[in-house]
């Protein structure tokens, strides 16, 4: 078969031979053994060179989407195979810089033989088998239907401000927010929306005010008294500890987002990806370090089955 693709594409006997590395009437005896076995003839051997047939023309356009199919597959074994102790990581940023990274330390104290790749982040989209990572911590509703996704945290927020803010604004009820300037994240523009649907009822304006792309500018522009924010929990632990930020309400709101640990359902079962998950899980819902108010979600392991658990207990 490779031998039929390599004539086709160069419509050359000799040419086909130099780069699968063997005799041009190698190549011959091959296109003759297809053509035998087809019943058709695949070229037309004239003077000034080989030409397609129809039939032969016909054949390549069929087989062609198998090929890429085939090479598909081996390409996504052999790149499992070859990161077994390696991981290509894309993270939400304001996750990865808040969160993820004053804990690594002690994955790496656990794991010195897997190492961690952070590369740019990006939305998953799993149906495109040419990713630049192997797995993603993503923010969302966790319905990518084409990728393993697991809950880690970020559903528990809060209302916050700087205390300058709040000393200016004296709020006092859930209601006082909508005379607050709202801070909002423009790549998810529901989020206050939600909020107000939720615990206060509608208000028209919950899409009004200034608009970041990063929870981590939201942050900065609520520590330097421009409004009121709604943060996951999970992303402001170091600021509310030192006074940075304040919880308006001192109590924390439901939210349908979280992060997400994702990757392809064909990476998964990777065992840097496998170890790294077990690792996150325990970092959510059993370490004492784990976010405020994190509970395990339905279909979560408990304590009991977490091996990092069953190490610090033995």
């Amino acid at each position: 078969m490779n031998a039929f693709v390599a004539a086709a594409r160069h419509l050359s006997f000799s040419k086909a031979g130099k780069e699968l590395f063997v005799t041009q009437s190698a190549i011959s005896r091959h296109i003759a053994t297809l053509e035998n076995y087809l019943g058709h003839a695949m070229f037309i051997r004239a003077t000034n060179g080989l030409q397609l047939t129809r039939m032969g023309a016909t054949y390549l356009s069929l087989i062609r989407p198998a090929l890429h199919t085939l090479e598909s597959a081996t390409s996504q074994v052999m790149t499992t195979q070859q990161s077994a102790k390696s991981l290509n990581l894309s993270a939400a940023p304001t996750f990865a810089a808040q969160w993820l990274f004053p804990r690594l330390k002690t994955f790496r104290e656990v794991h010195p033989d897997i190492s961690i790749n952070f590369v740019r982040y990006s939305v998953a989209d799993y149906k495109s088998t040419e990713l630049d990572f192997d797995a993603s911590i993503q923010y969302g509703y966790g319905d990518w239907h084409d990728g393993n996704a697991t809950y880690l945290t970020g559903r528990e927020t809060r209302v916050v401000c700087s205390p300058e803010y709040l000393k200016q604004q004296r709020i006092s009820s859930l209601e006082d927010i909508k005379k607050c300037t709202l801070l909002q994240h423009i790549e998810i523009p529901l989020s206050w929306e939600y909020w107000f649907s939720t615990y206060t009822g509608d208000y028209d304006r919950a899409r009004f005010g200034p608009g970041f792309n990063l929870f981590s500018m939201v942050m900065q522009a609520a520590s330097s008294g421009f409004g009121v924010a709604l943060m996951p929990d999970c992303l402001i632990e170091k600021e509310l500890a030192t006074g940075q930020l304040v919880d308006v309400f001192d109590r924390s709101f439901e939210s349908p987002l979280g992060y997400y640990l994702c990757a392809p359902n064909w990476r998964s079962n990777m065992e840097s990806y496998d170890r790294l998950s077990q690792w996150l899980s325990h970092e959510c819902f059993h370490s004492g370090a784990a976010p405020v108010n994190s509970r395990t979600p339905p279909g979560k392991s408990s304590a009991a089955d977490c091996p990092y658990c069953d190490a610090n207990s033995a």
